[in-house]
């Protein structure tokens, strides 16, 4: 007979997948005035908008329709400003976060639509430029749409304990199989389906969370690195590495293990 913790994990990775999927799946404006950050209609997405889909609709808090040309002005503006904060800020997403939460900008931060929106809209810019060629920016792209995501699935949707910094911060400095396979796993569109194919064979890269160490850039191979067992948050090289960061990783371990905590007890 399973756990009652196994059987709440099943229900919570379940719950993750139907609202992620809803996330993916929202009907949404195409945003064709929407030429921000870089990007403009001349792209590829004449050919194809990689699950933009246009409308005069999009869903909003999963079941009410509504008209959305003033909601994707709104969004344009919103991350643009948030772009320019985190540019500003030196890729900083908390600065971002902090610069852009109050004011004009709330309720875009509390609208599971207009959020669902900036992350298909990020999905599709970070598609193009892989077409492209454009790895540099569509590792932003990806990066900025992972944050978003994982804001939705923590803030909105309650699904997460808190975002997987990790995750973010690899796919900001993604080699081509990471970047490539994080963009088709949520675009719905076959668009990178012979890219995909093309580096599939490309070992994934991982970080590790140690500031000190020896590997270049603190790169290795993703299969080999370790994740903090208490926290689950921070991942290292080796043992080693895991040992020399504790000292600045224990009140950071300690915060998102209690976190992590108070998380699945609300789940049971």
């Amino acid at each position: 007979m399973a756990s009652r913790k196994k059987t709440n994990g099943k229900a919570r990775r379940a719950a993750k997948s139907k609202a992620v999927m809803a996330v993916q799946n929202q009907p949404l404006d195409g945003g064709q005035q929407m030429q921000m950050i870089d990007t403009d209609r001349s792209d590829g997405f004449t050919k194809c908008n990689h699950g933009l889909v246009p409308s005069h609709y999009h869903w909003k808090n999963r079941g009410e329709f509504l008209n959305t040309s003033n909601d994707m002005k709104l969004c344009k503006v919103f991350l643009q400003a948030f772009v320019d904060e985190f540019d500003g800020a030196g890729g900083d997403f908390l600065a971002a976060y902090h610069a852009t939460k109050e004011k004009k900008f709330a309720d875009v931060w509390k609208d599971f639509g207009k959020m669902s929106f900036v992350v298909s809209f990020l999905l599709a810019c970070g598609t193009s430029k892989v077409l492209e060629g454009n790895t540099r920016i569509a590792r932003k792209y990806a990066a900025l749409s992972c944050y978003f995501e994982m804001y939705v699935e923590v803030d909105l949707l309650n699904i997460r304990a808190f975002p997987s910094w990790a995750k973010i911060n690899e796919l900001y400095s993604a080699d081509m199989h990471t970047l490539v396979s994080f963009l088709k796993k949520r675009i719905r569109c076959s668009c990178l389906d012979e890219k995909y194919k093309e580096v599939k064979s490309i070992p994934k890269i991982g970080l590790c969370c140690n500031a000190g160490c020896p590997l270049p850039c603190g790169k290795t191979e993703r299969s080999l690195t370790k994740c903090c067992s208490r926290c689950r948050a921070a991942n290292y090289c080796s043992r080693e590495c895991q040992v020399a960061a504790w000292q600045g990783h224990k009140g950071e371990c300690a915060f998102y293990a209690d976190l992590k905590a108070k998380f699945e007890s609300e789940q049971e």
